[in-house]
């Protein structure tokens, strides 16, 4: 999912990393700050060095907290979360059934 956040401009002469190309993006036209995917801390990091500028990194970090945690994460963890009743309701019906079989 692509995630953005508004900045009037990135710094002059300010190029993102050659891997990170495809991940982010600046649309001067919208003023719109984007990027691809779940954003590392690492990743944060190389991008909040790259230039000593507050607008910039103020919208990087606003970014990065809207790119911590990607869609398929959280669909992830709901199934996860969804496993946890069912594996309590399972291991009740072993201890009735352990109780029934063994008095």
């Amino acid at each position: 999912m692509i995630r953005a956040v508004s900045v009037d401009r990135l710094p002059e002469g300010l190029s993102f990393p050659g891997d990170l190309q495809r991940k982010i993006h600046y649309d001067p036209g919208q003023r719109r700050l984007a990027f691809e995917g779940f954003m590392s801390k690492a990743t944060f990091d190389r991008l909040y060095r790259l230039a000593d500028d507050r607008e910039y990194r103020r919208a990087l970090e606003e970014l990065f907290q809207v790119c911590t945690f990607d869609d398929s994460d959280g669909a992830e963890h709901r199934h996860i979360q969804g496993l946890v009743p069912a594996m309590i309701g399972l291991a009740c019906l072993a201890v009735v059934f352990a109780l029934v079989m063994f008095m």
